[in-house]
């Protein structure tokens, strides 16, 4: 498997050459506060090439992380989160501690977050999704 990893970010993939989605944090998010994460049901336009059936929106105080300042909301379309049992709204205070992010063999995307709460305690939020929008300053 090949590997590329970039400070507290990595992405990996079965291929032997991947170039990164501009919408990716290459640099890392860690120290990053994590506002809330909300779950969008939308009404898909079928005339899109990839139409939005649902979102999941995190919202972020970057202003603190130690490499990427200036993301402030990530939008993941098409999403289904595989750790049903881990409610970030939950988390108080919850922080970004690493993201590692794979490409599925559906052409999909992988997203396993470690998130810490303010007791120190750490989980890891998986997602997968689609595509991916960022909102940044």
């Amino acid at each position: 498997m090949s590997e590329k990893r970039t400070r507290a970010s990595e992405i990996k993939t079965e291929q032997n050459c991947i170039q990164l989605p501009d919408w990716y944090w290459t640099h890392g998010l860690h120290d990053a506060v994590i506002l809330s994460a909300s779950e969008l049901q939308l009404n898909p336009d079928y005339k899109e090439k990839k139409p939005k059936y649902n979102c999941l929106e995190i919202a972020l105080d970057s202003k603190n992380a130690i490499y990427e300042r200036g993301i402030k909301k990530i939008c993941l379309y098409n999403y289904k989160i595989k750790t049903p049992d881990i409610d970030i709204n939950s988390i108080d205070k919850p922080w970004w501690i690493s993201d590692t992010l794979r490409v599925l063999e559906n052409k999909h995307f992988l997203l396993d977050t470690e998130i810490e709460a303010s007791d120190g305690s750490r989980v890891n939020f998986i997602v997968e999704f689609e595509f991916s929008e960022t909102e940044r300053e």
